[in-house]
């Protein structure tokens, strides 16, 4: 289990840390400023080892039992499985959001319309080392998947109200989210020319490595 720290301000480094004194297959990587969850992601898939790769969020809306059902899924064959909530406990400027980008992707990248997106996944461990390749410095993972592939499956599953924090989306933050994937993942040439240069991140302390 790989846990990114994405320069939290709270608690959850230290918590990691505690987690991982307990059992040593939990893995620490803490990351040297805030880079953005697709690039935490990114980080943690240049260490992930195995033959399928599951994503979760850390705010407990998603089930972890779930995962059973997307590992028994992704064995028939797809490349990536994708947990979809059948109700989602979102606001929303989220549910907004979620089908501007889904919108986007369907301009953007061949994804086909009753295809859906989250970040709650499983893919194959070759499909995780295919990611990594991408060195653009903003990181959107599921535009990445679908240049690779379209041999895509989706789960429903039940969606949670959010146990600890707050979301950090609004609608000036996911306008920004919009316009970058446009540049970074359209076929744009003009667009282009905005890439930014920046690391995608920046690793300031990892625990639990051997590799």
């Amino acid at each position: 289990i790989i846990m990114v720290d994405d320069y939290s301000r709270d608690e959850s480094y230290n918590q990691i840390l505690q987690l991982q004194k307990k059992d040593n297959r939990v893995k620490a990587l803490k990351l040297a400023k805030n880079f953005g969850q697709q690039n935490a992601l990114i980080c943690g898939f240049n260490y992930v080892k195995g033959d399928y790769i599951v994503t979760i969020d850390d705010d407990l809306q998603h089930n972890p039992e779930d995962i059973i059902e997307l590992y028994n899924t992704i064995r028939k064959g797809y490349d990536v499985v994708y947990s979809i909530p059948e109700n989602r406990q979102y606001s929303f400027y989220r549910k907004l959001g979620s089908k501007m980008t889904d919108f986007l992707f369907s301009v953007i990248t061949p994804k086909e319309p009753e295809t859906k997106v989250s970040s709650f996944r499983i893919m194959t461990g070759e499909l995780a080392k295919k990611i990594t390749r991408d060195k653009s410095a903003f990181v959107y993972i599921s535009a990445i998947i679908l240049q690779y592939t379209d041999n895509i499956a989706n789960i429903y599953v039940s969606h949670t109200d959010r146990k600890h924090g707050k979301s950090n989306y609004n609608f000036i933050k996911l306008t920004r989210l919009f316009f970058k994937l446009y540049t970074y993942y359209g076929n744009f040439p003009l667009l282009k020319l905005l890439k930014s240069k920046k690391s995608q991140y920046i690793i300031e302390e990892k625990i639990g490595f051997d590799y």
